[in-house]
């Protein structure tokens, strides 16, 4: 009889352990076989950094950011870790450009700093909200995944209840052979659930020329949760991209030295593109997730070689080009309306690019 109890004892001990792990599900992202947004050695190195082999869960970071600080770490070791804390955290906070006369290692603080700063506003509470109430998204997934006979991945996603971003893409040059500036925001304003979707647009001459605005006609909150879903698979996986093509294909018989802009009306050209991004942010205006990849680490480039996409043009544009299509390429779909701008629609963009224009004159 004792046995018998001792056995239905450790059944059931055995049972919650299983059911505990069962509700801890790993929080690590980031790495699709060759592939990985963090940088990867395909070899053996000396290190103390405890992490070189694997990505860490995503509750491990407070030690990421202690071994990024510490003394010992040489300069591939920082590189890692780095990278890790950007896969984990979908967050980009390296300073894009330091001179020569910059102090590097501040320069490196203060990255490791934001980074620490994203943990105790943000990451922390994700890592909770991820095992207590996260879950997979097949609907999202199925947008960006390149077969539908490749399965939703296990990690699970967290949707904020309140956020908004805003992001800017311009080709062309300021002298007026080509230049055009779109503005798209996503303002998702939780009040009964109410969603927003603007932009605005125009062609002509730098700083010049009227806006058109735009609003995306009843944007209900199933479609932001899916751009926010797929655009967290996306930088998950910018590899999936890797046909993608910003530009349109030549044409036969004709001068495709400038093309135009896949997805977007012919006026747009690719003549010098870019993208600026503000990330995604919170009610307070703080930066939760900014990572607009479009390169990415192989640990072996004879098998999985590309590791870009065709221009250093990231994930988010090509999301929200796909998602909310322009008219003149789908006019089935696209629900872009003509209309004033609304009230609280601040563009900051307007005074630089005043500034910007003030020493150039228009051709006559």
């Amino acid at each position: 009889m004792k046995n018998k109890l001792a056995i239905t004892l450790l059944v059931c001990l055995l049972g919650e352990g299983a059911a505990a792990q069962e509700q801890e599900p790993e929080l690590r992202w980031g790495e699709f076989g060759f592939y990985s947004n963090w940088r990867r050695y395909g070899w053996e190195i000396d290190s103390a950094y405890p992490f070189l082999a694997a990505l860490p869960d995503l509750r491990e970071f407070p030690k990421l950011v202690d071994w990024a600080r510490a003394p010992e770490m040489n300069r591939a070791d920082r590189e890692v870790i780095l990278s890790q804390m950007k896969a984990l955290s979908r967050c980009d906070f390296e300073r894009p450009r330091i001179s020569a006369n910059d102090d590097k290692e501040a320069a490196y603080l203060e990255s490791v700093a934001k980074w620490a700063e994203w943990w105790t506003r943000y990451g922390s509470a994700l890592a909770e909200a991820l095992q207590n109430s996260g879950r997979r998204h097949e609907t999202a997934w199925s947008t960006v995944a390149p077969t539908p006979y490749l399965g939703c991945p296990d990690y699970p996603i967290s949707i904020p209840k309140t956020w908004s971003t805003t992001l800017h893409f311009q080709s062309g040059d300021y002298g007026g052979f080509t230049e055009e500036d779109i503005d798209l925001r996503i303002d998702l304003r939780i009040d009964g659930d109410s969603c927003e979707l603007w932009r605005r647009y125009r062609t002509g001459w730098a700083g010049k020329g009227e806006w058109t605005h735009e609003l995306w006609r009843d944007l209900t909150r199933e479609e932001a949760d899916l751009f926010f879903c797929s655009l967290i698979y996306s930088i998950d996986n910018p590899w999936f991209f890797g046909r993608d093509e910003i530009s349109e294909s030549d044409k036969p018989g004709e001068d495709n030295t400038i093309k135009g802009i896949h997805g977007r009306p012919e006026a747009w050209t690719n003549y010098y593109p870019s993208v600026e991004w503000s990330g995604i942010l919170d009610e307070d205006g703080f930066v939760i997730l900014n990572h607009d990849p479009w390169r990415w680490h192989s640990l072996d480039h004879k098998m999985g070689g590309e590791t870009s996409l065709d221009e250093p043009i990231g994930v988010v544009f090509r999301r929200v080009r796909d998602l909310f299509p322009d008219p003149s390429w789908d006019p089935d779909s696209s629900r872009w309306a003509k209309t004033s701008p609304p009230p609280d629609w601040l563009w900051i963009r307007d005074q630089q690019a005043s500034l910007d224009s003030e020493g150039a004159s228009e051709p006559d």
